[in-house]
């Protein structure tokens, strides 16, 4: 069952999900976030797409700019 946030509404990720989709937001591919954060390109893959349902958006492009809109993502510019 998708959790969302109480308050906002947005769908809740795990700190791995969110750490993937800092990284993929950087514009790394599954292979190179899974050299990253050693773990499998295969796990990267899994955590993609369940960010990527978790936000309904329809690739990974749609999922970093729904993100950023919802805020999940911080832009390194807003920091």
């Amino acid at each position: 069952m998708l959790q969302l946030d109480p308050v906002s509404g947005v769908p809740l990720l795990t700190v791995r999900e969110q750490q993937v989709l800092e990284l993929v937001a950087q514009g790394l591919s599954a292979k190179e976030v899974a050299q990253e954060i050693d773990i499998a390109p295969r796990t990267v893959e899994r955590h993609i797409e369940n960010v990527r349902l978790k936000t309904r958006a329809r690739n990974r492009t749609h999922m970093v700019t729904l993100t950023l809109e919802a805020g999940i993502l911080i832009s390194s510019r807003d920091v």
